[in-house]
């Protein structure tokens, strides 16, 4: 727990912990796995104190402990709790960040904590008086040196020699890694930065965690010969579904349903008929003008921030919007000037498909959405009405009134008990469940081992994305004259808009044909897919047919708007330069 390496490689990190200690401390106990509050850990015990100094959560969450924080300190007669122990504390618990925000420190020696969670590394000290908490780069190799026992100056000089060490290492594994630490430079006995004759390099420890496959944790006691090598503790009611086998299941899931296939192998058959609407239009960009009111068309890259003040007041959720890196502080500001509490949905600004879409129950949550997020984010208070769909609308530029193409109801996804069975074997029995298990097990963990009672119902992903689990469900045939006045009512007053789908929660159809009580989630322009032809009982050819009626609307609408000199046609490098925007920010986003 003195000098710390984390380094990426091309097929996952590892981190790697050289302990420095006094010759005479007990030895400490290999690598076991350990129950702590609700979670099985892996990691090496001292003997004396019963603690740890590394912790492996899962395949892609760790922590790693060194004693100081940013300053070395003066130590006191005695402290209220070992660090080790106070690391336990927090990664035993469900949210390791939120759990080092909220526990208490006081009497707690200076310590700092390197963890990765969430897909994030963080930075994480406790001088003795505050907390500091730094969001480090995943994409680099870092090196961390003890307070207590390395001045500044023999930080920098280590961080030089990890840099030019991996300029010479092209591949890299534990055991190339462990060669690095015992090199005389940062074994403590031989460091030029020794200045304690009794303490020494007594064990190295490495963690292996693979993007695929199981965690390894690599325990070298430098007393001993022996090597122990551990795996993850998986729990038997929780295979590895990141295995061969789970990944080939969900690969013929796919391929045996077509709506389950990726974008480009749907559309690419409908290419001609692009190049046959932008020949007409005389631009591949023949859409663009369908939407004036709204950025592009809402083809892309458009910002929800920007669309919600184009809707009736009162008719969608309250929402905030939070620039990346906005402080907690500034975010319960604008939540308390809202007066808007948990539970709450945080989507980013500029999203697709539902990524990085997440409900946030506590403080805790919207904390670690916070500090994951790398891009501007809305929080919504969220709504918890039964029903939701998704209802397209069109309207041609000088027509009187607008009409409903198709409306598609949204699944969650749920499951409901027996019972006797868990929640897991019961999400195997959903073929649509099993292609969202990674995710489920991340978000779940040990919860899927639990068992409903019988008739008890479970929403696992509370928001309507087909790619999140949800089940699409043509309903095109509740269309009425009722309703399609109530939602032509609604869009004639938003500026601009002439083609699109509104997301749509409401408590019964009665009401909504009323126009009473229901919210718009989403307002999505010319990039909407006519998303009812999901539906699994629907053929791929009524898919392409949909797709293909839906474009030609938005081609007809476009050229009306372009004629009239509503909106010009975008240019060739102007979509381009979108389209790479966008890829760009897509790259940011985070699977929450």
């Amino acid at each position: 727990m003195c000098t710390v390496t984390y380094i990426p490689t091309g097929n996952g990190v590892l981190i790697t912990s050289s302990r420095d200690e006094h010759k005479d401390r007990p030895k400490a106990l290999p690598p076991a796995a350990h129950q702590t509050g609700n979670r099985n850990l892996l990691y090496p015990k001292d003997s004396l104190a019963g603690g740890t100094w590394i912790v492996l959560r899962d395949r892609h969450s760790a922590a790693v402990l060194l004693n100081g924080g940013s300053q070395n300190h003066v130590r006191k007669p005695q402290y209220r709790k070992s660090r080790g122990q106070i690391m336990l504390d927090i990664t035993g618990s469900e949210e390791p960040l939120a759990s080092f925000r909220t526990i208490d420190l006081e009497g707690i020696e200076p310590f700092t904590l390197i963890l990765l969670a969430c897909g994030n590394l963080l930075h994480c000290t406790w001088d003795g008086n505050r907390k500091h908490i730094r969001q480090l780069d995943l994409d680099r190799a870092h090196i961390w040196s003890s307070s207590t026992l390395y001045k500044a100056s023999v930080q920098k000089e280590r961080e030089t020699l990890l840099e030019n060490w991996l300029s010479r290492r092209p591949r890299l594994t534990s055991s190339v890694v462990l060669t690095f630490h015992l090199s005389p430079e940062l074994r403590y006995e031989t460091s030029p930065a020794r200045s304690h004759p009794n303490i020494s390099t007594v064990s190295i420890t490495s963690l292996e965690l693979p993007t695929h496959g199981r965690a390894t944790i690599h325990y070298h006691d430098l007393g001993s010969d022996v090597t122990p090598r551990v795996s993850e503790p998986i729990n038997p009611a929780v295979p590895d579904f990141s295995r061969f086998y789970w990944r080939a299941r969900r690969f013929f899931i796919r391929l045996r349903d077509w709506e389950y296939w990726p974008i480009e192998c749907l559309y690419l058959p409908l290419v001609p008929l692009w190049l046959w609407l932008s020949l007409r239009a005389r631009s591949l960009l023949f859409f663009s003008a369908a939407n004036p009111g709204i950025a592009y068309s809402g083809f892309i890259h458009e910002r929800k921030s920007d669309i919600y003040p184009l809707l009736p007041p009162g008719s969608y959720p309250k929402t905030v919007l939070c620039p990346a890196g906005l402080a907690s502080s500034s975010i319960g500001k604008l939540l308390a000037e809202q007066s808007m509490d948990f539970p709450l949905i945080a989507k980013p600004d500029i999203g697709e498909r539902g990524r990085q879409v997440k409900l946030l129950r506590t403080p805790q949550e919207l904390e670690t959405y916070r500090l994951a997020s790398q891009v501007d984010f809305l929080l919504q208070s969220y709504i918890d009405y039964e029903n939701e769909v998704g209802i397209f609308y069109y309207r041609f530029p000088d027509a009187g009134t607008g009409h409903i193409s198709g409306i598609v109801g949204k699944e969650f996804l749920r499951v409901t008990g027996d019972g006797q069975s868990t929640l897991l074997t019961l999400l195997l029995e959903n073929q649509r469940a099993v292609l969202q298990l990674p995710a489920l097990v991340r978000a779940y963990g040990n919860q899927l081992q639990s068992i409903p009672r019988a008739g008890e119902t479970l929403t696992l992903v509370p928001y309507g994305n087909h790619s999140r689990g949800a089940k699409f469900t043509d309903l095109t045939n509740r269309s009425t004259p009722e309703l399609t006045a109530t939602i032509d009512h609604i869009c004639r007053q938003i500026p601009g808009f002439f083609f699109g789908r509104l997301d749509i929660r409401f408590k019964s159809w009665e009401e909504l044909e009323a126009g009473k009580n229901f919210t718009i989630i989403e307002l999505n322009g010319t990039g909407s897919e006519p998303t009812h032809m999901y539906d699994p009982g629907h053929s791929l050819f009524f898919a392409w047919k949909e797709i293909v009626r839906h474009w030609q609307l938005a081609a007809q609408i476009s050229m009306s708007n372009r004629q009239s000199g509503r909106q010009r046609l975008m240019t060739w490098q102007e979509g381009h330069q979108i389209i790479r925007a966008h890829r760009r920010h897509l790259n940011l986003l985070n699977n929450l």
